[in-house]
């Protein structure tokens, strides 16, 4: 697919199987695309509350559904929002194709019961008001990067990692601007297990710096899944708001319903 997801399994990027010993060197860009194209499942499904934090600490929680198909020629997500009653009923969905074609994106909002394409120039935006862009939800293209090793011996909670520099190719500078909103990353990966466990990301505009990080790695399946992602917004040094992905079940492999993925399921509703 050549698309690294900041956020899975609602496509859900970043959970796979380990990787076995490698004998052959990797270089930067042989381990984002290992990262890229571990199983994930060839659909998902996850009940996750989101959790935004403000600057004085204060919590918002949003109750919401995932599911993903993976299928030939596509991979297709979908998210609910249940509760609370500001946002319940609005749902979002993404086709990212494995042709090369820029993503399909879609936001209903029950308020104007009306079904708008997300696009790709508003894709740099807030995804329902939390620190993750609609970017980092559907993810990027690898090969629009530059990628540059920084430290083969790092380390990411107590583990081994590489990390690893991704810098727009000059050609795509100004779409990935567009896109993500983002100047440059730096990434941490597991060597056990090819997860990306850290981000440090730098904002195109106000001087903003993010920190992902995805923790309490567990095994469903066999595929390495973390149970919360989190995003911190920082600009000077001091953290300015932050959000949680916070997964209380994943299931893999249980469905193949394609009509949950159309606008008129987004309309419908769980």
């Amino acid at each position: 697919m050549n698309r690294h997801h900041l956020l899975a399994p609602f496509v859900f990027f970043l959970f796979a199987p380990a990787f076995p010993a490698l004998a052959e060197e990797l270089n930067a860009y042989d381990i984002i695309r290992k990262a890229d194209e571990r199983y994930t499942g060839d659909s998902s499904r996850s009940d996750a509350k989101l959790i935004l934090i403000d600057r004085k600490g204060r919590e918002r929680v949003r109750d919401l559904n995932m599911y993903s198909l993976d299928q030939k020629a596509m991979e297709k997500s979908i998210v609910f929002f249940r509760s609370p009653a500001d946002v319940a009923g609005t749902s979002y969905m993404n086709y990212d194709y494995d042709d090369g074609r820029d993503d399909d994106s879609w936001l209903y909002l029950p308020a104007l019961k009306q079904v708008r394409r997300v696009a790709s120039g508003d894709r740099s935006g807030s995804f329902m008001g939390s620190d993750f862009t609609y970017s980092d939800i559907n993810g990027v293209t690898i090969d629009w990067y530059n990628y540059r090793m920084l430290d083969e011996n790092a380390e990411a909670g107590g583990e081994s990692a590489w990390l690893i520099e991704s810098t727009p190719k000059e050609e795509y500078a100004d779409k990935v601007r567009d896109e993500t909103g983002y100047e440059k990353s730096h990434l941490w990966i597991r060597k056990d297990n090819f997860v990306q466990v850290q981000g440090k990301i730098w904002v195109s505009k106000g001087k903003r710096i993010k920190y992902f990080s995805a923790t309490e790695l567990k095994e469903i399946d066999g595929i390495w899944t973390p149970m919360r992602l989190q995003m911190i917004t920082a600009r000077n040094g001091e953290q300015e708001h932050a959000s949680v992905f916070d997964f209380s079940e994943v299931v893999y492999n249980e469905h193949t319903d394609e009509d949950l993925f159309t606008t008129q399921a987004m309309q419908r509703g769980l």
